[in-house]
């Protein structure tokens, strides 16, 4: 394991009852992992103060550094800084400069201030203060025996924020370690085993390179780490030769819809998108990217019949003879939104999302996805398991890898073409 042993302890009872998610072993893990470091244990506990103490004592024990999260807060079950406090033997105190910035933020805000809105400015009386630039609460830093404690905010942004611009810079100033490389691939149609089976039969190097693989709906994620960017680039490229272009999604920290927005951008091109099943969620992750202005268009939710013949130009015979979802929709729909539009590409997602709506010859989960493009357009049909919000996830990746495709040059001719 490389430098010091960390551990995270999160505090909430809205974390054990299921109404928040916990994100703070994400965010810790990935910016530790990223560095060369490694999160050793995670653990989540209730709001009491015997659960607080008790946790963290352990942990303290164990660990050189624990990273606690929660509790900073000035309602009665924000309890972490007098446990603390007591555990060390003193008092919490005001943090004037932490008070003061409360103070001008609410006064640049036009909000009225209450003394309880102050109270996120108390601090143990023996911590280093770690200013919080996404909120009220700050951090703290302690030195407790042999070992480090960090207290942060709960919610997620703040946590973020203490941990890029406090938490990570001592780490590295204290424990310097050399970041482990990484390869991480995004792979499409092919499952965990039937990767790990070619990678085999290629003779990949397993006794130098111990890869691993990440299941997620439609995609594996495999990663490949090594200290010798050499050696790892070797077997980078031996699995990159394994993949075709349809399989191959993604490299590193990359998405679909990010390497599609950098191709569109790359290459001057627009795109527009039409959009049943998924209701508007294709639209959506594209403009989440920065800069999605440069190639994004807009979209149409042509969610009735009647909206996809009178905004997409679907004849009214093809969707009586055809069904809303079937191939020759799909592609009328990309075309249509592409020439409505005036952009380069469309793309196309009709589908039957579920529960219901399913048919012997139109099941629960299939989806038709098109693309038009300056070649004409093509059609994929593919059929999901899952629950609704599963499948309709399976189909804004899909559509937009389908696209990836024909952006990267992953097909000769798309005329009329079914697949």
């Amino acid at each position: 394991m490389n430098g010091p042993r960390i551990e995270l302890i999160s505090s909430g009872s809205e974390l054990l009852n299921g109404g928040t998610v916990n994100r703070h072993a994400q965010a810790l893990g990935a910016a530790l992992d990223a560095e060369g470091y490694t999160l050793s244990r995670d653990t989540t506990i209730g709001d009491q103060a015997e659960e607080i103490r008790d946790a963290l004592s352990e942990a303290l024990d164990r660990a050189e550094v624990v990273v606690f999260s929660g509790g900073l807060g000035p309602t009665g079950d924000d309890l972490t800084r007098g446990v603390v406090a007591e555990m060390l033997g003193c008092g919490v105190v005001m943090h004037e400069p932490s008070r003061l910035r409360i103070v001008e933020r609410y006064r640049f805000r036009r909000k009225p201030l209450n003394n309880l809105v102050e109270q996120h400015a108390l601090v143990v009386e023996q911590a280093e203060v770690l200013d919080n630039a996404a909120g009220l609460a700050p951090g703290e830093l302690l030195r407790i025996g042999g070992a480090v404690l960090f207290l942060l905010p709960g919610p997620p942004s703040e946590f973020q924020a203490i941990l890029t611009d406090h938490v990570m810079p001592f780490l590295r100033k204290r424990w310097p370690c050399s970041p482990v490389r990484t390869i991480k691939f995004h792979v499409a149609g092919l499952g965990e085993s039937d990767l790990l089976a070619r990678m085999h039969e290629a003779k990949f190097p397993f006794e130098e390179i111990n890869p691993s693989f990440r299941a997620s709906p439609g995609q594996v994620l495999l990663t490949l780490t090594h200290p010798d960017e050499a050696r790892l680039t070797h077997a980078g490229e031996l699995v990159q030769s394994l993949l075709t272009v349809r399989e191959l999604v993604a490299l590193s920290h990359d998405t679909v819809a990010s390497v599609v927005a950098d191709l569109l951008t790359g290459s001057g091109q627009t795109l527009a998108v039409a959009e049943s099943c998924t209701g508007g969620g294709l639209g959506e992750q594209l403009t989440a990217l920065p800069g999605s202005s440069r190639f994004f268009v807009g979209g149409v939710i042509a969610y009735a019949n009647a909206v996809k013949e009178s905004l997409l130009d679907v004849p009214a015979e093809l969707l009586a003879d055809q069904g809303a979802v079937s191939g020759p929709v799909a592609a009328a729909m990309a075309v249509g939104v592409r020439t409505r539009l005036g952009a380069d590409w469309g793309v196309s997602i009709t589908g039957v999302a579920g529960p219901g709506g399913g048919t012997d010859d139109k099941p629960v989960g299939l989806v038709y996805i098109g693309v038009a493009g300056p070649e004409g357009s093509v059609v994929r049909e593919i059929r999901f398991g899952g629950s609704r919000s599963s499948i309709r996830n399976f189909a804004m990746r899909a559509a937009l890898n389908l696209l990836r495709e024909h952006l990267v040059g992953g097909c000769v001719s798309m005329r009329g073409r079914v697949e």
